[in-house]
């Protein structure tokens, strides 16, 4: 008996799970299982909406539950989930009642989408959502979702041209430094270039002067990897654009 037994729990358990198996879809009705999405913003679109379904492709009944990861978090930025037609806040990241879906079944557009607000912070946010059943029916299932909020490229108010202007940066990518050319309209209060990495963390800030301005950015000390670096005048962002760091 020692020895049938663990083939019959092998059998008994590769049964079980052909029964009954949870794919992820998008809205095309793309297969996303497991799969990782980017979703692409700036500030100043501030709220994103991810409607994700998912589909029972066995033959039994399965109960799905869900539970939020957030693994990486913008400061200020926060992530919340609708299910079965109520949204939570985002300090819930379980919920309690499962989406029963029949054979053959997929979810409704009401029971599952997630929300995004960026909270006027820039940078990579990312959340994970596990789909699983309590009573093991079905193999755990996930979707990873990136969203890349950029900084704003201009505000109202400035315009560019004769009046400001924010150079490219030279050389791009940087090694131990980077020029950028500046010019600063007349009137100015005060003026800054920043540089943020892509989890919209301050790694630099310089101060300029007034009128025309030739910025040296030392670089050695970054991380390699994409930033952003912004012309902030009167505490107001009016451009931003990417720099590359290869050290």
């Amino acid at each position: 008996m020692k020895k049938i037994i663990p083939v019959l729990v092998f059998l008994f358990t590769f049964g079980f799970y052909a029964n009954a198996q949870l794919v992820i879809l998008d809205n095309n009705n793309v297969d996303i299982t497991n799969d990782t999405i980017m979703v692409n913003g700036a500030i100043e679109d501030n709220y994103f909406k991810v409607q994700i379904y998912f589909s029972n492709t066995g033959e039994d009944n399965v109960e799905v539950f869900v539970r939020k990861h957030e693994l990486d978090m913008v400061d200020g930025a926060n992530n919340t989930f609708c299910w079965k037609g109520t949204c939570f806040s985002p300090m819930i990241f379980d919920v309690d009642v499962p989406i029963v879906l029949g054979s053959e079944e997929t979810s409704e557009a009401d029971d599952f989408y997630t929300e995004f607000h960026t909270g006027n912070a820039a940078g990579v946010s990312q959340v994970m959502y596990e789909f699983y059943d309590d009573r093991n029916s079905f193999e755990t299932v996930t979707i990873t979702i990136n969203f890349d909020i950029a900084v704003a490229s201009s505000i109202s108010g400035f315009e560019a041209g004769n009046r400001w202007r924010l150079g490219d940066a030279s050389p791009n990518p940087a090694r131990a430094f980077t020029m950028i050319n500046v010019d600063l309209p007349p009137g100015v209060q005060n003026a800054q270039i920043v540089v943020r990495n892509l989890l919209g963390n301050l790694v630099h800030t310089e101060n300029l002067g007034l009128g025309n301005e030739r910025v040296r950015i030392n670089t050695a000390g970054m991380s390699n990897g994409i930033y952003i670096y912004s012309l902030i005048i009167d505490n107001q962002v009016v451009q931003s654009k990417r720099l590359v760091v290869a050290n």
